[in-house]
Parts: structure tokens; C-alpha cells; sequence
């Protein structure tokens, strides 16, 4: 009886064994069969670290080949996920060091999971004593390394800022559209102006090493190279000399419009070859620093920029609209000529008062300035003469040569955020505040007063039409694409996007009351004794707040246009106190440079 309940546990003890044992064997199958390919992937890639060399994105030039935006050398902090055992203390230990919050960390970790073995950069451009600090700490930040990356220099910090646009980390969005294209979460990437408009030339393309390491991290072998290929770089149609001089003369005058009691708030200043549409200058003050987003704006940075009432991340060329003032008589005075409501010969008398339906509408000299004909009035900007020609032409038949000019619509020129303006009709007062057109609304808007809006750039472009006798070029910034030894890739050709078609004389007429403002009317004092002669129109735009901007839209030379010029000071006060001086230093500078 005992001998057999012993061999009955002998039995069960046995086939536990066996069962055990089987389960082994077939753990172990499983494992070297099914699953062995897998966990050689996983062995191999512990034992071989990836440094990715970031590509150098693509330099920028002026016209002159000035080097506007390069790279230069720096450290960035980053993690390595595959090798950084996540832990609350260390993590927490690494942003003391780098000053961010572990959090922050954690979710830049979860962000790279889907490529464990590529570096997740934490903090760019870091300093020679972080560099110490991490190294210092390196038994106890495993995972955590010290990369050599690019970053972008700009050569003149705040010149042609606006045009030339900043980088930002890459959001969900733009990382989803360009994931395909080989971006990583903790990428940079174009963010305004240039940068972003022409992110697929600049960007290069990343490279990378292959490195097998031991088990003390140490390099055994370089397994595999990739080359990083470099972007590709621009040459502007910006003229750095030029752009320099314009800005220098905007904010002087800004200075001096303060002292004399004017709130100047900031203003623009641009330059156009007349021939090509290319783009000389665009000047935006107040402006910025691009630098500061090299390696990572920092929250205070950020703060103050756009906390600044005077808004200087917008580029005022074509992000802000402004009522144009007096230089949109040229355009009242070709549609009254086109139509044939006035005559180069037609005789206005200027009391300084126009009286319409019972209502005063006084003009800028309240005397008068007596016997006008339309040259004349464009000299001296006489306002009761453009209230007569915007009566006897309707807001509507204003309207669509306004449009014609180009107003109300972009140029298309290639930056982000370009305004349209405003060109107000009828219908559109109807449909916007559900109110009739009045008579008096008219003779407001032949002046360039009520509700027309214009951007800066739209300004330029008119008096590019009347240098051209009607044709408007695109605007552009970029003349060639150039690759990293200089060789030309692309040339890009100037584009005609419209032309006005107007009688010869009607042309003719304008363009000597332009000459005429200048030589004897409101320009004068400040144009006296220039060369080449200048043709253009001062504006004093009222804001409805007690203040003026300054506008002067100006071609030159009068004879063979070369530039056309328009310049903003924005509650400046009168135009030719204001912005004729500035516009006066840019062509001067112009000029000067040819000679």
C-alpha cells in the first residue's frame, strides 16, 4: 500500500518535471524562433548609438552677395531615448540644469518614442559652463549627450528682420504635413518671412553616423556614415547698403517726430525697381532681433515681443493698412482725366472752402490757393479741387480705378500675411452696416480720407504704375537660388501682373504735377536742389484720434524712372515734414551708391 502511493507520487512528480520542462523548450522555441530576429534588432541596436548630423541650412545674400544669414557652430543639450531609463529625480536634476520643467521633458521623451535611437534635442546653443555641468553629471544622466548642431546667424540682427523671418519649433501640425519629409517633433523650422516662405530650399537634408559602443558607452567601430547635404541659399533682391541707409533714416526722423511733439509710433519705408518689381527695400519699425529664436526663444523674450503695443513682429509694409492720404489723388486724378471729367486746361478756383448740400468741407489751407489747374492741384495737393472731381465722379467709378491701380487686393508677393485694403463701394457700405452711400462719403474719398485702406507696399506699387505708364510688376525678394558652392540653380525673371491702360496725355498730366510737387508745390522745401528729380506726393492721412501719419510715395529720376519709393511714418504728422525728408535720405543714398 505504501509502495504504491509513493510510486503514484513518483509519477505526478515526474510529469511535472517533464511538463515543466516542455514549457521551457517551448518558451525557449518561441523565443529563438519566433521572436529571435526581433530581440537580435532590439541587441544590436543597444550596442549601436546613432548620431544624427544635422543639416546646415542654406545662407542668404543680398544683391551684392553681402552674406545676410549664415550658420555658425554650437552644443545642444539632448536625451537619447532608448538609453535614458526615465526616473522623476534625474529627470527632475535635468531641468535644474537646463531650466526646464521635467514635464516638459517627459513629454519631449513620449514625442520621440516613435525613433528611440535618434537624439531628442532638449536645449540648443548652450553655454561653456552647461557643457560642464552635464558632462560633470554623466554617471548619473545616462542617455543625456552633448550634440554639435547649427544655428542660424543673422549677420545684421535686425535689418530687413521682417523680410527675412525667424525659425520656431515645428508644431503638430506642420509636423504631420512634413513627418514624410524626414522632420523630427523637435525640430526647427521656418516661422515668418523668408525662412518659412522658402523652408524647402533652405532645409538641407540630416546625416548621421552609425556607432557600435561597449557596455561603458565607449566608441568600439563607426558602422555606417550618411553625409548631411546642405540647403540651398538665396540671393536677395535686397540691396543691404540700401536697407541699411532707409532704416537708419526712418528712425532718425521717428526720434525727431517725437521731440516735436508727434506720438510716432513706429513707420516702413520701401524701395521697387520700376523695371523688375525686385524688391531694394523693405524697412518695418520698430523690429526685431531673428537671433533670438536661433536656439529656442525663451518665455520672457517671447513675452515682451508680443506684449509690445507697438507690435514689432508685424511687418508694416503689408500687415498694416492705413487710410493713403493725398497720394491717392493720383488716382482720383487719372479716373477724372480717363473719363473725361476734367481737362489738363480746366481753370479751379481753391477758396479753402467746398461747400456740398449745405455742408463744409474745408481744405488744407484755409485761405485758399486761388487759380488751379490739375497740375496745379496736384502740386500744391489742393483739396476742395479733388472734392469737385470726386462729385462729379461717384464713389463707385473711383472705386474701380482704385482697383485697377491695385488696391483692395495683394500684390502676391511671397511673404505670409499680406492685407488687402479696403476699397469701399456702394454696396459694400450697404452690406457691411446696412447704411446708404452719402454724397459728403464721396468727396472724403477723393482725398484718400474715410474708409480706403492701403498698405505701405500698395502705395509703392502706384507710383510704379504711373513710372511705368501703367505697368505693375510682382514684387519679388529672391533673385537666384544658389547651392552651397555658389553655383546658380534657379534665376527667377520679373513677372508683369498688370497693366493700365490710360491715354498718353493723361499719363503725361500726372506725371508733370507730380514733377510739379516737388520743384514748386508742398515738396519743395525738402526736395530743393536734389538730383535726380524726383516725382511724387506727400499725404497727411488723419487717423480720427487727433494724430496724422505721414506718407511721400515718390519715382526717380523724373525723366527714366529707376525706384519707386514709399515711406510711413506712422503719426508722424504732416508728409512733407515727416516721411519727404526720409524718402529724400533714401534716394540721396540710391543715387549716391551708383555714382
Amino acid at each position: 500500500m505504501w509502495i504504491t502511493e509513493k510510486s503514484r507520487r513518483m509519477n505526478v512528480m515526474v510529469w511535472v518535471i517533464v511538463g515543466v520542462v516542455g514549457l521551457l523548450i517551448l518558451r525557449l522555441a518561441w523565443m529563438q524562433l519566433v521572436r529571435g530576429p526581433q530581440y537580435k534588432k532590439v541587441a544590436e541596436e543597444n550596442r549601436i548609438h546613432q548620431v544624427t548630423a544635422q543639416a546646415p541650412r542654406g545662407n542668404i545674400y543680398d544683391r551684392n552677395g553681402a552674406l545676410l544669414v549664415t550658420n555658425r557652430p554650437s552644443f545642444a543639450v539632448a536625451i537619447i531615448p532608448a538609453e535614458y531609463s526615465y526616473d522623476y529625480n534625474k529627470t527632475a536634476l535635468l531641468g535644474d540644469l537646463i531650466g526646464i520643467q521635467p514635464g516638459q521633458i517627459e513629454k519631449m521623451l513620449k514625442n520621440g518614442e516613435e525613433f528611440p535611437h535618434i537624439p531628442i534635442i532638449l536645449k540648443r546653443d548652450i553655454d561653456p559652463v552647461l557643457q560642464s555641468k552635464i558632462l560633470e553629471r554623466k554617471d548619473d544622466l545616462s542617455g543625456v549627450v552633448i550634440e554639435a548642431v547649427p544655428v542660424r546667424q543673422y549677420t545684421y540682427k535686425d535689418l530687413a528682420a521682417h523680410v527675412i523671418g525667424f525659425l520656431g519649433s515645428i508644431n503638430e501640425e506642420e509636423y504631420t504635413k512634413r513627418k514624410a519629409q524626414g522632420y523630427k517633433l523637435t525640430d526647427l523650422i521656418g516661422k515668418d518671412g523668408l525662412e518659412q516662405e522658402w523652408e524647402e530650399v533652405l532645409r538641407g537634408v540630416d546625416g548621421g553616423l552609425q556607432v557600435e559602443i561597449n557596455a561603458f558607452g565607449e566608441e568600439v567601430q563607426r558602422i555606417g556614415e550618411k553625409k548631411a547635404i546642405s540647403g540651398k541659399g538665396l540671393i536677395l533682391t535686397i540691396d543691404g547698403n540700401l536697407q541699411k541707409a532707409a532704416q537708419n533714416a526712418l528712425v532718425q526722423q521717428i526720434e525727431a517726430s517725437r521731440k516735436m511733439g508727434e506720438p510716432s509710433k513706429g513707420g516702413c519705408a520701401i524701395v521697387l525697381d520700376v523695371h523688375t518689381g525686385g524688391v531694394l527695400t523693405m524697412v518695418s519699425y520698430p523690429a526685431f532681433d531673428p537671433n533670438i529664436f536661433s536656439g529656442g526663444v525663451s518665455i520672457k523674450d517671447w513675452s515682451e515681443l508680443i506684449n509690445n503695443p507697438d507690435h514689432p513682429l508685424t511687418n508694416k509694409a503689408i500687415q498694416s493698412t492705413y487710410p493713403p492720404g493725398s497720394v491717392f489723388k493720383i488716382i482720383t486724378a487719372a479716373a477724372a482725366l480717363d473719363m473725361g471729367h476734367v481737362t489738363k486746361e480746366e481753370i479751379f478756383e481753391d477758396k479753402g472752402l467746398y461747400i456740398l448740400g449745405g455742408w463744409k468741407f474745408y481744405g488744407w489751407k484755409k485761405e485758399g490757393l486761388g487759380k488751379l489747374t490739375i497740375v496745379d492741384a496736384i502740386a500744391w495737393s489742393s483739396d476742395p479741387v479733388f472734392y469737385e472731381l470726386g462729385r462729379r465722379m461717384g464713389i463707385d467709378n473711383l472705386a474701380s480705378y482704385a482697383l485697377t491701380f491695385g488696391l483692395g487686393q495683394t500684390s502676391g508677393i511671397l511673404l505670409q500675411g499680406e492685407e488687402k485694403g479696403l476699397v469701399p463701394t456702394e454696396e459694400w457700405k450697404q452690406s457691411t452696416y446696412n447704411q446708404p452711400w452719402y454724397p459728403g462719403e464721396t468727396i472724403i474719398a477723393a482725398i484718400g480720407q474715410g474708409y480706403y485702406l492701403t498698405t505701405p507696399l500698395q502705395q509703392a506699387l502706384l507710383l510704379m504704375a504711373v513710372a511705368n505708364n501703367g505697368k505693375i510688376y510682382r514684387p519679388m525678394l529672391v533673385d537666384k537660388v544658389v547651392s552651397d558652392t555658389g553655383e546658380v540653380v534657379q534665376q527667377y525673371q520679373p513677372e508683369l501682373i498688370h497693366t493700365i491702360y490710360l491715354k498718353t496725355e493723361t499719363w503725361d498730366t500726372i506725371k508733370s504735377g507730380l514733377v510739379a510737387v516737388t520743384t514748386k508745390g508742398t515738396g519743395v522745401g525738402v526736395f530743393q536742389g536734389i538730383t535726380p528729380t524726383v516725382a511724387g506726393k506727400s499725404g497727411s492721412a488723419e487717423t480720427g484720434s487727433g494724430t496724422v501719419h505721414s506718407w511721400f510715395a515718390c519715382y526717380a529720376p523724373a525723366e527714366n524712372p529707376e525706384i519707386a519709393v514709399a515711406v510711413l511714418v506712422e503719426e508722424g504728422g504732416e508728409g512733407s515734414v515727416a516721411a519727404a525728408p526720409v524718402v529724400r535720405k533714401i534716394v540721396e543714398a540710391y543715387f549716391g551708391a551708383k555714382e
